[in-house]
């Protein structure tokens, strides 16, 4: 059975050792798996048989645009789609040419992240951003719910997710965490929305299965893809949890890879089959 990791994170590896350093300071009882390297990931994928993962990038900071997205151009391959991303400061005329520039590279997904980039998901200064999103047919990732480095944050409340995707149709939207982490009491207020789709991380190392069961019946079957929020946790065991959920093997091939496969087609990107 083939598998797409829809939530992985890596970073240059000059880099990657600080930076994963610098995030275990805040990160609770996760601990890094694997090193938080190209070479790192894909030694991971093997092990786990995961033949494509998708690659998260947070602009912290608006100069980081554009080093991201030569990050992206560097790091893609017929295994690793990066995600571009920008930050909420970049004028509009930046993120239209960050846009054109992954278009240019088949690259059709942003990464935005609230509480690292410090905005509301439903502030109005984002919706310039979300229109221009939406007409261009680029989705959007979201981190969505709480974050363990930032307890008791509300900038990406599950409610606020519904009032955006309410309010932006055409704008395709990936909420993580099975629609927001350690908000899984209110992700019922997702359920219905055709343009919201939901990747699973960091879920069942908090919930047992048939709580994890319960929660992805809230979303349309068709919408539920398989993350594992790499290097935060173990690819190869989260593949095995989904494989030993007591669900139809159909669904378990939906959530592993048709799912995010069909998605990534619409936006011109087609995995083998």
């Amino acid at each position: 059975m083939k598998v797409i990791d829809f939530h992985t994170h890596i970073f240059p590896d000059r880099i990657a050792a600080d930076a994963l350093a610098k995030l275990a300071e805040h990160s609770g009882e996760y601990r890094p798996i694997v090193d938080g390297t190209l070479g790192g990931l894909t030694e991971s994928m093997d092990k786990a048989g995961i033949s494509l993962s998708v690659v998260s990038n947070i602009a912290t900071k608006p100069a980081q645009a554009y080093p991201i997205y030569d990050f992206c151009c560097e790091i893609q391959n017929d295994r690793i789609y990066p995600l571009v991303s920008i930050h909420p400061l970049n004028t509009l005329t930046e993120a239209e040419d960050i846009l054109d520039k992954g278009e240019q590279r088949q690259i059709r997904g942003i990464k935005l992240h609230p509480m690292y980039q410090n905005f509301y998901i439903d502030d109005e200064k984002m919706f310039t951003f979300y229109e221009l999103f939406g007409n261009r047919n680029f989705f959007v990732v979201f981190h969505t719910g709480f974050d363990i480095a930032f307890p008791d944050n509300r900038q990406a409340d599950v409610e606020r997710v519904r009032r955006v995707a309410d309010k932006f149709r055409d704008l395709s939207i990936v909420v993580t965490h099975t629609g927001g982490w350690r908000q899984w009491d209110r992700i019922g207020v997702l359920t219905g929305c055709e343009n919201i789709y939901s990747e699973i991380s960091m879920t069942q190392p908090e919930v047992d299965d048939n709580s994890f069961i319960k929660l992805i019946s809230l979303f349309d079957e068709n919408r539920i893809f398989f993350g594992t929020d790499s290097p935060w946790t173990d690819q190869k065991e989260m593949v095995q949890k989904i494989l030993k959920l007591k669900i139809s093997d159909s669904l378990k091939e939906k959530i592993l890879f048709r799912n995010a496969s069909a998605f990534m087609e619409l936006f011109s990107y087609r995995t083998a089959t």
